[in-house]
């Protein structure tokens, strides 16, 4: 594995990681905070699944 996969399996695990402390958050205190954790984890979920695709998986075919 080089460096780019490693970094988007990071940030995409980084991104399930604070979506379930958002939804944790929300579900125990109804707190806005909750939705502002939850939909960042997700777009650091997008962010990792966009390197893998745009940069991965183009870098891959061409070997």
């Amino acid at each position: 594995m080089n460096k780019g996969m490693i970094a988007a399996i990071v940030i995409e695990l980084v991104g399930i990681g604070a979506t379930g402390i958002g939804i944790g958050i929300e579900l125990a205190t109804s707190a806005d905070f909750g939705m502002v954790v939850t939909t960042s984890g997700s777009c650091l979920i997008a962010m990792g699944g966009v390197i893998w695709g745009k940069f991965i998986c183009i870098n891959r075919k061409k070997d």
